[in-house]
């Protein structure tokens, strides 16, 4: 009874976003409990009608959750931010001079996120790191829809260049965690930094950096961070409260408290604005 009172909890931002038609048809079907198994390969396949795209979900409760964040509650979404007017006018400034603005999605899951920021940055290019191959080949079906414009890495975003494994390879699809190894292995994970990434898209200047990477941020803020200083919107899902006194967080607020941010909560991320008047 609770699961069916918290589906029609949902239905009011399902109608916002996909209009009453679809928000009630992609709330039956996404949120129909019946359907939904803790782990599942089945895709099924989606029109959102305020895209005019398809997405593709596993018939598992961590993609319909993913889907409920990214695209239903829109988590990545700033333009409630007062400081979104000088991001937006930054965007606008660099489309307008002929600049591609580079967007990175750390911990890219199924692609969602990275779907979003697509559709709200026609013009900017994408780079997205995923570790896990399943997760990875339904990321490649919701991104296909943007050609090049999107460049997928497979792998994990570190501080150092070297090898990962997935440390808790049973746990669901959406909190896999990352662990350094010595050497290369059958089973490793290529690891890149944010200076390589940026080689990747020949931009030294990302636009926005997005980071949910199961407290990996301990190791990617802990030292090569030059490039918090040329970043926009950095945008990160605090892990604290999963992994308590591990100290997820300390690099990133002692890193980025060194520049003029302002920092604003919303849900389960904390969205920093680099204040470039004030540099």
């Amino acid at each position: 009874m609770n699961k069916i009172y918290s589906a029609l909890t949902k239905l009011p931002a399902y109608i916002r976003n996909f209009g009453v038609y679809h928000g009630i048809r992609l709330a039956y079907r996404i949120e129909n409990i019946s359907n939904t198994a803790a782990k599942s390969d089945k895709i099924s396949k989606y029109y959102l009608p305020n895209y005019r795209k398809y997405i593709y979900l596993r018939d598992s409760v961590a993609d319909h959750a993913t889907f409920w964040q990214c695209l239903v509650k829109n988590q990545y979404d700033f333009k409630q931010f007062p400081q979104s007017n000088q991001l937006n006018s930054e965007y606008n400034r660099l489309v307008n001079s002929g600049q591609t603005p580079l967007i990175i999605d750390c911990g890219g899951n199924i692609g969602l996120a990275s779907f979003w920021y697509a559709h709200c940055f026609p013009n900017a290019k994408i780079v997205v790191i995923e570790p896990d191959q399943a997760n990875l080949e339904v990321l490649r079906q919701n991104l296909s829809c943007f050609g090049d414009r999107i460049v997928i890495l497979k792998g994990g975003i570190w501080n150092e260049k070297g090898f990962l494994k997935i440390s808790n390879p049973n746990s669901g699809s959406a909190a896999f965690r990352l662990e350094l190894i010595d050497g290369k292995s059958d089973n490793s994970i290529r690891c890149y930094t944010i200076r390589e990434v940026c080689d990747v898209a020949n931009n030294d200047k990302p636009f926005i950096v997005k980071i949910d990477i199961e407290g990996s941020q301990k190791y990617l803020f802990k030292d090569n961070t030059e490039w918090v200083n040329n970043t926009n919107l950095i945008t990160l899902e605090l892990d604290d409260w999963l992994l308590p006194w591990q100290g997820t967080s300390r690099n990133f607020f002692s890193c980025l408290s060194q520049y003029p941010f302002d920092y604003i909560l919303n849900g389960e991320s904390i969205f920093c604005f680099r204040d470039f008047s004030n540099s």
